[in-house]
């Protein structure tokens, strides 16, 4: 069996569950984080959903922001630290396509998203699942090529 990596599947898009686009329950929605197959959306044919762009891979820097902040001491005492997935988010958002009201992608001085949109994607609980969808992607490896 061979192992080889490709360049496929860079980005990937992700609706958030509070578009206006989409029509699923909570349950639907879940098995689209996991799939990114937006047939089960149940999308408006009449309404354009924001599409939300995210990097399969962080470039070298970002990975070690986001690996360093996981876990941390306390006391003495290893802990697992959730803030990193801000971190990972923020690092891995390269675009927002139609965005709404509000929503204007900027990047900052290390190259990721605005600390301000995070904020904002963090209030309203799009945070979780950018994070969660992009998880779920990198599990599904559409780029590595295996052979036998």
């Amino acid at each position: 069996m061979a192992f080889g990596l490709s360049s496929e599947g860079e980005v990937i898009e992700v609706i958030c569950s509070k578009d206006e686009a989409v029509t699923c329950d909570l349950e639907q929605y879940q098995e689209y984080l996991k799939t990114l197959d937006e047939t089960i959306l149940g999308l408006k044919p009449d309404v354009q959903p924001t599409r939300f762009c995210l990097k399969r891979t962080l470039p070298y820097a970002a990975a070690q922001r986001v690996r360093n902040q996981q876990l941390g001491y306390k006391d003495g005492d290893v802990e697992v630290r959730l803030g990193f997935i801000l971190e990972e988010v923020r690092a891995s958002l390269v675009d927002i396509k139609n965005p709404g009201a509000g929503l204007e992608y900027k990047k900052d001085g290390d190259g990721g998203a605005s600390k301000t949109l995070v904020e904002k994607l963090d209030a309203f609980g799009i945070v979780q699942e950018l994070y969660t969808a992009r998880q779920s992607a990198m599990k599904s490896t559409p780029g590595v090529s295996k052979k036998s």
